[in-house]
Protein backbone atom coordinates (compact mmCIF):
# COMPACT_ATOMS: atom_id res chain seq x y z
CA UNK A 1 0.00 0.00 0.00
CA UNK A 2 2.74 2.67 0.66
CA UNK A 3 4.88 1.58 -2.10
CA UNK A 4 1.56 1.89 -4.70
CA UNK A 5 0.51 5.40 -2.57
CA UNK A 6 4.14 6.74 -3.51
CA UNK A 7 3.37 6.01 -7.03
CA UNK A 8 -0.19 7.20 -6.69
CA UNK A 9 1.56 10.64 -5.46
CA UNK A 10 4.19 11.23 -7.99
CA UNK A 11 1.65 10.49 -10.91
CA UNK A 12 -0.87 13.56 -9.03
CA UNK A 13 1.98 15.76 -8.76
CA UNK A 14 3.12 15.08 -11.96
CA UNK A 15 -0.65 15.47 -13.15
CA UNK A 16 -0.52 18.93 -11.08
CA UNK A 17 3.18 20.07 -12.77
CA UNK A 18 1.38 19.66 -16.46
CA UNK A 19 -1.74 22.14 -15.66
CA UNK A 20 1.15 24.76 -14.31
CA UNK A 21 0.29 27.86 -16.76
CA UNK A 22 3.24 28.81 -18.67
CA UNK A 23 3.84 32.71 -20.03
CA UNK A 24 4.58 33.52 -23.72
CA UNK A 25 8.04 35.30 -23.54
CA UNK A 26 7.22 38.30 -26.08
CA UNK A 27 4.13 39.16 -24.54
CA UNK A 28 3.94 37.65 -21.52
CA UNK A 29 0.22 36.39 -21.63
CA UNK A 30 -0.67 33.27 -19.39
CA UNK A 31 -0.94 29.54 -21.20
CA UNK A 32 -1.30 26.17 -20.71
CA UNK A 33 0.56 23.64 -20.95
CA UNK A 34 -0.54 22.14 -23.84
CA UNK A 35 -0.78 24.89 -26.01
CA UNK A 36 2.05 25.62 -29.07
CA UNK A 37 1.26 29.13 -29.68
CA UNK A 38 0.46 32.26 -27.71
CA UNK A 39 -3.33 33.27 -27.84
CA UNK A 40 -2.32 36.85 -27.99
CA UNK A 41 0.26 37.65 -30.04
CA UNK A 42 0.38 33.96 -32.14
CA UNK A 43 4.29 33.16 -31.39
CA UNK A 44 5.65 29.95 -30.26
CA UNK A 45 5.59 28.80 -26.52
CA UNK A 46 8.50 26.89 -25.25
CA UNK A 47 8.21 22.79 -25.36
CA UNK A 48 8.77 20.99 -21.97
CA UNK A 49 11.15 18.04 -21.74
CA UNK A 50 9.28 14.64 -21.33
CA UNK A 51 12.03 13.21 -19.79
CA UNK A 52 11.91 15.90 -17.07
CA UNK A 53 8.17 15.90 -16.73
CA UNK A 54 8.59 12.12 -15.79
CA UNK A 55 11.74 13.43 -12.77
CA UNK A 56 8.51 15.12 -11.28
CA UNK A 57 10.89 18.50 -11.83
CA UNK A 58 9.83 21.61 -13.06
CA UNK A 59 9.36 21.73 -17.18
CA UNK A 60 12.70 22.89 -18.83
CA UNK A 61 11.97 25.36 -21.52
CA UNK A 62 13.47 24.61 -24.85
CA UNK A 63 13.95 28.63 -26.56
CA UNK A 64 16.49 27.55 -29.08
CA UNK A 65 14.05 27.90 -31.95
CA UNK A 66 12.34 31.25 -30.44
CA UNK A 67 13.52 34.53 -31.55
CA UNK A 68 15.44 36.75 -28.80
CA UNK A 69 13.41 39.03 -27.49
CA UNK A 70 14.97 42.74 -27.52
CA UNK A 71 15.87 44.86 -24.29
CA UNK A 72 13.20 46.89 -23.21
CA UNK A 73 13.68 50.44 -22.76
CA UNK A 74 13.95 51.48 -19.01
CA UNK A 75 9.59 52.06 -18.05
CA UNK A 76 8.59 49.54 -20.45
CA UNK A 77 6.34 47.06 -20.04
CA UNK A 78 6.01 43.42 -21.91
CA UNK A 79 2.85 43.91 -24.23
CA UNK A 80 2.81 47.73 -24.46
CA UNK A 81 3.85 49.95 -26.77
CA UNK A 82 7.19 50.86 -26.68
CA UNK A 83 7.39 54.51 -25.40
CA UNK A 84 7.67 58.05 -27.69
CA UNK A 85 11.45 59.07 -26.91
CA UNK A 86 10.74 62.83 -25.92
CA UNK A 87 11.93 65.55 -28.66
CA UNK A 88 15.44 66.91 -28.65
CA UNK A 89 13.83 70.77 -27.39
CA UNK A 90 16.16 73.54 -26.78
CA UNK A 91 15.73 74.34 -23.22
CA UNK A 92 14.52 78.26 -24.27
CA UNK A 93 11.90 76.62 -26.54
CA UNK A 94 10.96 73.87 -24.00
CA UNK A 95 7.08 75.44 -22.13
CA UNK A 96 7.47 77.00 -19.45
CA UNK A 97 4.78 77.17 -16.47
CA UNK A 98 3.64 80.00 -15.83
CA UNK A 99 4.50 82.57 -12.82
CA UNK A 100 3.12 82.56 -9.92
CA UNK A 101 0.32 85.78 -9.81
CA UNK A 102 2.07 89.57 -9.81
CA UNK A 103 5.56 87.44 -10.09
CA UNK A 104 8.25 88.45 -13.07
CA UNK A 105 8.11 86.06 -15.94
CA UNK A 106 10.98 84.06 -16.78
CA UNK A 107 12.72 84.95 -19.91
CA UNK A 108 14.38 81.85 -22.51
CA UNK A 109 17.65 81.08 -21.45
CA UNK A 110 18.92 81.51 -24.93
CA UNK A 111 22.61 82.71 -25.31
CA UNK A 112 21.18 86.02 -27.58
CA UNK A 113 18.65 86.13 -24.98
CA UNK A 114 20.98 86.02 -21.62
CA UNK A 115 20.45 90.14 -20.95
CA UNK A 116 17.53 91.12 -18.05
CA UNK A 117 14.73 92.97 -19.87
CA UNK A 118 15.15 96.95 -19.69
CA UNK A 119 14.14 98.65 -17.38
CA UNK A 120 10.60 100.73 -18.35
CA UNK A 121 11.26 103.70 -21.32
CA UNK A 122 14.86 102.87 -22.04
CA UNK A 123 15.81 101.28 -24.89
CA UNK A 124 16.41 97.20 -25.76
CA UNK A 125 19.76 95.98 -25.49
CA UNK A 126 20.09 94.24 -29.24
CA UNK A 127 21.70 90.51 -28.79
CA UNK A 128 25.44 90.86 -30.77
CA UNK A 129 26.44 88.59 -32.87
CA UNK A 130 29.71 87.14 -33.91
CA UNK A 131 31.44 88.44 -37.01
CA UNK A 132 31.61 85.71 -39.50
CA UNK A 133 27.30 85.82 -39.05
CA UNK A 134 26.90 89.04 -40.05
CA UNK A 135 27.05 89.97 -43.80
CA UNK A 136 28.80 92.47 -44.47
CA UNK A 137 26.95 95.65 -45.24
CA UNK A 138 27.25 97.16 -49.28
CA UNK A 139 27.79 100.83 -49.56
CA UNK A 140 24.34 102.12 -51.06
CA UNK A 141 24.63 105.48 -52.79
CA UNK A 142 21.88 107.65 -54.08
CA UNK A 143 20.47 107.48 -57.27
CA UNK A 144 22.58 109.68 -59.47
CA UNK A 145 18.83 111.41 -60.54
CA UNK A 146 18.05 111.21 -56.89
CA UNK A 147 20.51 113.96 -55.20
CA UNK A 148 20.29 114.51 -51.59
CA UNK A 149 20.19 117.82 -49.63
CA UNK A 150 22.66 118.90 -46.80
CA UNK A 151 20.00 117.10 -44.18
CA UNK A 152 19.69 114.01 -45.97
CA UNK A 153 16.26 114.96 -47.40
CA UNK A 154 15.87 113.61 -51.19
CA UNK A 155 15.65 116.61 -53.77
CA UNK A 156 12.76 117.52 -55.55
CA UNK A 157 13.11 116.61 -59.55
CA UNK A 158 12.61 119.43 -62.06
CA UNK A 159 9.64 117.77 -63.57
CA UNK A 160 7.54 117.81 -60.03
CA UNK A 161 8.55 121.28 -59.35
CA UNK A 162 7.08 122.95 -62.94
CA UNK A 163 4.23 120.76 -62.22
CA UNK A 164 3.54 121.80 -58.97
CA UNK A 165 3.82 125.72 -59.98
CA UNK A 166 1.78 125.13 -63.22
CA UNK A 167 -1.28 123.45 -60.84
CA UNK A 168 -0.69 126.52 -58.64
CA UNK A 169 -1.15 129.50 -61.19
CA UNK A 170 -4.43 127.62 -62.32
CA UNK A 171 -5.67 127.47 -58.99
CA UNK A 172 -4.83 130.93 -58.58
CA UNK A 173 -5.87 132.79 -61.81
CA UNK A 174 -8.78 130.83 -62.73
CA UNK A 175 -11.25 132.24 -59.50
CA UNK A 176 -8.91 136.23 -60.19
CA UNK A 177 -10.07 135.78 -63.89
CA UNK A 178 -13.44 134.90 -63.37
CA UNK A 179 -13.83 137.89 -60.40
CA UNK A 180 -11.98 140.10 -63.18
CA UNK A 181 -14.07 138.99 -66.00
CA UNK A 182 -17.36 140.15 -63.24
CA UNK A 183 -15.86 143.59 -62.58
CA UNK A 184 -15.20 144.66 -66.22
CA UNK A 185 -18.99 143.44 -67.00
CA UNK A 186 -20.58 145.51 -64.35
CA UNK A 187 -18.40 148.69 -64.39
CA UNK A 188 -16.12 148.50 -67.23
CA UNK A 189 -16.96 150.75 -70.05
CA UNK A 190 -16.65 150.02 -74.07
CA UNK A 191 -14.04 150.82 -76.30
CA UNK A 192 -12.45 150.34 -79.15
CA UNK A 193 -9.77 147.51 -79.38
CA UNK A 194 -7.54 146.28 -82.09
CA UNK A 195 -7.28 142.86 -83.19
CA UNK A 196 -4.13 140.50 -83.96
CA UNK A 197 -5.61 140.75 -87.60
CA UNK A 198 -5.30 144.55 -87.47
CA UNK A 199 -9.31 145.07 -87.73
CA UNK A 200 -10.76 147.19 -84.89
CA UNK A 201 -13.27 145.83 -82.01
CA UNK A 202 -15.30 147.04 -79.01
CA UNK A 203 -14.33 145.62 -75.46
CA UNK A 204 -15.68 146.60 -72.19
CA UNK A 205 -13.48 146.75 -69.19
CA UNK A 206 -12.26 148.90 -66.64
CA UNK A 207 -9.98 151.50 -67.48
CA UNK A 208 -7.81 154.51 -65.59
CA UNK A 209 -7.02 153.67 -61.33
CA UNK A 210 -9.50 151.11 -60.74
CA UNK A 211 -7.95 148.74 -63.67
CA UNK A 212 -4.21 149.73 -61.81
CA UNK A 213 -5.85 148.76 -58.60
CA UNK A 214 -7.13 145.37 -59.66
CA UNK A 215 -3.37 144.48 -60.90
CA UNK A 216 -2.21 145.71 -57.80
CA UNK A 217 -4.56 143.43 -55.57
CA UNK A 218 -4.04 140.45 -58.44
CA UNK A 219 -0.44 140.60 -57.22
CA UNK A 220 -0.89 140.89 -53.74
CA UNK A 221 -2.85 137.80 -53.33
CA UNK A 222 -0.33 136.05 -55.75
CA UNK A 223 2.53 136.74 -53.19
CA UNK A 224 0.41 136.11 -49.78
CA UNK A 225 -0.51 132.73 -51.76
CA UNK A 226 2.73 131.17 -52.38
CA UNK A 227 4.64 133.34 -48.97
CA UNK A 228 2.02 132.04 -46.54
CA UNK A 229 1.98 128.40 -48.22
CA UNK A 230 5.74 127.89 -48.65
CA UNK A 231 6.94 130.01 -45.32
CA UNK A 232 4.86 128.81 -42.58
CA UNK A 233 2.62 125.28 -41.72
CA UNK A 234 4.33 122.34 -43.80
CA UNK A 235 5.99 124.63 -46.62
CA UNK A 236 3.25 123.08 -49.55
CA UNK A 237 1.04 124.69 -52.05
CA UNK A 238 -1.77 123.47 -52.94
CA UNK A 239 0.16 122.86 -56.15
CA UNK A 240 3.19 121.18 -54.32
CA UNK A 241 1.23 118.65 -52.05
CA UNK A 242 0.40 116.93 -55.55
CA UNK A 243 3.15 115.68 -56.05
CA UNK A 244 4.74 115.38 -52.28
CA UNK A 245 6.97 118.29 -52.52
CA UNK A 246 7.96 121.23 -49.84
CA UNK A 247 9.96 124.40 -49.16
CA UNK A 248 12.72 123.95 -46.44
CA UNK A 249 15.96 125.25 -45.34
CA UNK A 250 18.47 124.46 -46.95
CA UNK A 251 20.64 123.58 -43.63
CA UNK A 252 18.35 123.08 -41.19
CA UNK A 253 15.14 121.34 -43.16
CA UNK A 254 13.10 123.61 -41.56
CA UNK A 255 10.46 125.68 -42.80
CA UNK A 256 11.55 129.22 -44.16
CA UNK A 257 9.05 131.47 -42.41
CA UNK A 258 7.18 134.20 -43.71
CA UNK A 259 9.63 136.32 -44.62
CA UNK A 260 12.28 134.03 -46.62
CA UNK A 261 9.07 132.68 -48.40
CA UNK A 262 7.73 136.33 -49.89
CA UNK A 263 11.48 136.94 -50.63
CA UNK A 264 11.33 133.91 -52.33
CA UNK A 265 8.73 134.37 -54.68
CA UNK A 266 9.40 138.43 -54.98
CA UNK A 267 12.79 137.36 -57.15
CA UNK A 268 11.05 135.06 -59.16
CA UNK A 269 8.30 137.57 -59.46
CA UNK A 270 10.68 140.55 -60.30
CA UNK A 271 12.93 137.85 -62.91
CA UNK A 272 9.50 137.38 -65.22
CA UNK A 273 9.13 141.41 -64.79
CA UNK A 274 11.81 141.90 -67.05
CA UNK A 275 11.18 140.97 -69.89
CA UNK A 276 9.93 137.12 -68.83
CA UNK A 277 13.17 135.64 -70.39
CA UNK A 278 14.99 135.94 -66.58
CA UNK A 279 11.93 133.95 -65.12
CA UNK A 280 12.31 130.97 -67.05
CA UNK A 281 16.03 130.88 -67.01
CA UNK A 282 15.51 131.31 -63.12
CA UNK A 283 12.80 128.15 -63.60
CA UNK A 284 15.61 126.24 -65.41
CA UNK A 285 18.88 126.41 -63.38
CA UNK A 286 17.38 123.41 -61.01
CA UNK A 287 18.44 121.11 -64.24
CA UNK A 288 22.53 121.78 -63.81
CA UNK A 289 22.41 123.12 -60.33
CA UNK A 290 24.11 121.04 -57.79
CA UNK A 291 21.61 121.28 -54.90
CA UNK A 292 18.49 121.56 -57.92
CA UNK A 293 17.89 125.38 -56.65
CA UNK A 294 16.67 128.21 -58.68
CA UNK A 295 18.26 132.20 -58.33
CA UNK A 296 15.27 132.54 -55.86
CA UNK A 297 15.79 129.24 -53.25
CA UNK A 298 19.59 131.04 -53.63
CA UNK A 299 18.70 134.36 -52.55
CA UNK A 300 16.36 132.69 -50.08
CA UNK A 301 18.48 129.24 -48.78
CA UNK A 302 15.75 127.15 -49.38
CA UNK A 303 15.70 123.73 -50.84
CA UNK A 304 12.43 121.78 -52.61
CA UNK A 305 12.27 118.29 -51.05
CA UNK A 306 10.24 115.23 -51.70
CA UNK A 307 8.20 114.40 -48.85
CA UNK A 308 6.86 110.89 -50.61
Amino acid sequence: MHRDGLVDGSLALTRQEDRTPMFCPACGTSAATDDRFCQNCGKPLPVASSDMLGQGSSPVTDTSSLPRTPDLPEGATVGAPPPIPAPDVPSYQAPQAPPPYGAAPAYPTDPAYQAAPPPYGAAPAYPTYPASAVAPFLPVGPAAAGRLSSFGAPLARWWQRVGSMLLDYLIVFIPLAIVNAILNSVFGTVHAVKLLNGTYGTQRSIQGPAHAIILIATVVVTGLYFSILNGTQSGQTVGNRAPGIAVRDATTGEVIGFKRGLLRWFIRFVLYLALILPGILNDLFPLWDARNQTIADKAAHSVVIRLK
